[in-house]
């Protein structure tokens, strides 16, 4: 799957820009504020629905305008699909593919599957376990066909426990019937979740087997299902729910379930943000984007474009010779900002790169490598 062509209407400063992409590397160059990165959003928000820097859709409106709109076209096994995309203030959205309205951004996002590594994505060490479970469920939404409406029916369930937490106080025959359904979902979850790190793990540890940096072959993966280790099947997982229901209760919200899963990188006994500087953690970074790269490459299944904002930042050259030595490896569409050139272009070679420059958000095709526009 590639990306082959994108166009941005009055989408943050964009006013009408559009770009041929290559099919394997694209630089994106400018100063800090010319667009670059509105162009990763652009695309971010084709296959997402969402912005990865604002919630609030009126800020991605340029001025006096009303909507944005982005199309893209997309190359999947020989077939050429059309994405279009229009937001307007208000927040109504319509999505048009190959013609036709579709309501479901589901079918975008399977059809354009994004990673996305910003200087942001440290919050996937130091944030939330919620940071954490959505990149580990992103991977599984794309490798595991059966994942996605397993977690939709799980959340929903989730949401009746909850919603009765407020006005019940009594645990009785509607808490039953819903810890049921909501254990056995849990279970099937976390059973989808194990395999799927385990073969994160191992794509990891395939793609850095030879790293310059050999304390990444130090690192293992845990995942933490969310209820205690004791608690080893669904009816254990319901008598769990049932005896914590009173501290549920005064809390307001369900404390065991997969809702809670994380994933933990561990040197040792100690959490990898702990040991590693910045500088190798974003190496860890990138080797972790990549590895599940190839987990959905290896599943027969689409290969993600990735996203990748500010490459050069807080890397030494070493770090991002052997950053480069991973993307070489994923055999993916890769789209990188920088400020210039010569932070990323030494290291691909020519005949796999197309250079843009954007500049007051006007963006121009180069074909050049020495930092100058055409």
């Amino acid at each position: 799957m590639s990306l082959l062509s994108l166009s941005a209407s009055q989408f943050r400063n964009l006013t009408a820009v559009s770009l041929q992409a290559h099919r394997q590397f694209n630089l994106i160059i400018g100063m800090n504020g010319s667009g670059k990165t509105s162009l990763l959003e652009a695309i971010y928000y084709l296959a997402h629905g969402r912005s990865f820097r604002t919630s609030r859709t009126q800020r991605l409106i340029q001025h006096d305008e009303n909507s944005f709109v982005l199309h893209a076209k997309v190359s999947e096994q020989q077939q050429t699909h059309s994405l279009g995309l229009q937001r307007d203030k208000q927040g109504d959205l319509l999505l048009r593919l190959n013609g036709a309205n579709v309501n479901r951004l589901a079918e975008f996002a399977q059809l354009l599957p994004v990673q996305l590594i910003t200087p942001d994505s440290f919050r996937l060490f130091f944030g939330g376990p919620k940071e954490r479970r959505q990149f580990f469920d992103m991977g599984l939404f794309h490798v595991e066909q059966s994942f996605f409406d397993s977690w939709l029916r799980f959340n929903k369930v989730l949401k009746q426990r909850n919603a009765l937490l407020k006005t019940s106080r009594q645990y009785g025959s509607q808490f039953e019937f819903w810890d049921q359904q909501f254990a056995e979902l849990a279970f099937e979850l976390q059973q989808l979740r194990a395999k799927y790190v385990n073969q994160l793990e191992a794509a990891f540890r395939t793609l850095t087997a030879d790293a310059e940096q050999p304390l990444m072959a130090e690192l293992n993966f845990q995942l933490q299902q969310g209820w205690p280790e004791r608690v080893a099947t669904a009816a254990d997982l319901q008598q769990l729910l049932q005896q914590s229901f009173t501290q549920d209760y005064r809390m307001g919200f369900t404390q065991y379930g997969p809702q809670k899963a994380d994933l933990k990188i561990k040197k040792d006994q100690w959490a990898a943000e702990e040991v590693l500087s910045r500088g190798q953690l974003k190496v860890l970074l990138f080797a972790l984007k990549i590895a599940q790269n190839n987990v959905i490459r290896d599943s027969g299944r689409k290969q993600p474009l990735l996203l990748i904002d500010d490459l050069a930042s807080e890397l030494d050259q070493q770090s991002t010779r052997q950053i480069f030595s991973y993307l070489r490896d994923i055999n993916s569409q890769v789209f990188i900002t920088a400020i210039n050139a010569e932070q990323v272009s030494p290291f691909i070679d020519a005949g796999q790169l197309a250079m843009f420059h954007v500049e007051h958000g006007q963006l121009t095709a180069r074909t050049d490598n020495d930092g100058r526009t055409t």
